[in-house]
């Protein structure tokens, strides 16, 4: 065999190769998209149902050492979706399911150290509360005393529901509805369909839930 044909040889090889990942990649799509399809209708139903049902948390969340509160109201439940080309073809992006987390009780908290403050700035930040703050000095001598926030205790959830069309792997972001974290986990595409939307759907009404269960990657992140 010439050198030349050689190099065909292993151009072929290379083209083979080159056809058969992109035959897996774009199987891997295909089964990613139909899961993402499944949960985009599932969570869009599920909003109507939630927005008349109201569910009320079960536990509950601390937003300092002092702070808590009990009994929030899970309301306002908006699904959206939002699409990408993907080697030509429009597959899903992320889908979202976004809701208020309520309490309507207004509440004053003072910080007089420095990375409490931020930290509590940051969690409000991360929560969607919306907030005044003032700065309070001593009228005598000007010197920093507190600084004193105001605010409605009502917060932002969300479940953020993100594909990886090649690896057939979806992950979930949940945030916000067991206290101020953001969870995150992994499944294989074609785990998430009713079943394990359903263990969903129990989490966000405050039932047990297994939403979790054999996901990868499990990730708690506080607020």
């Amino acid at each position: 065999m010439g050198y030349l044909e050689d190099l065909k040889r292993q151009a072929d090889d290379v083209l083979a190769q080159q056809r058969q990942d992109i035959g897996a990649l774009q199987r891997n799509a295909m089964l990613t998209d139909a899961a993402c399809q499944a949960a985009s209708r599932y969570l869009f139903t599920l909003a109507r149902q939630l927005n008349v049902l109201q569910p009320m948390s079960k536990t509950v969340w601390w937003l300092d050492r002092k702070t808590s509160f009990s009994q929030l109201r899970f309301t306002g439940f908006r699904a959206d979706s939002r699409m990408k080309k993907l080697r030509d073809a429009e597959v899903f992006d992320l889908i979202a399911l976004n809701f208020a987390a309520r309490t309507g009780s207004r509440v004053t908290i003072a910080k007089d150290f420095p990375p409490e403050i931020e930290k509590l700035e940051s969690r409000l930040r991360q929560c969607g509360a919306h907030y005044d703050s003032e700065v309070i000095r001593d009228p005598e001598t000007g010197k920093f005393v507190e600084k004193r926030f105001e605010l409605v205790a009502d917060f932002q959830s969300s479940v953020r529901v993100v594909p990886d069309h090649d690896t057939a792997r979806i992950a979930f972001h949940v945030a916000n509805v067991d206290g101020f974290e953001t969870v995150s986990v992994a499944f294989p595409a074609f785990e998430v369909g009713t079943a394990r939307l359903d263990e969903l759907a129990r989490w966000l009404t405050g039932e047990p839930h297994a939403f979790l269960r054999d996901g990868e990657h499990v990730r708690r992140v506080p607020a």
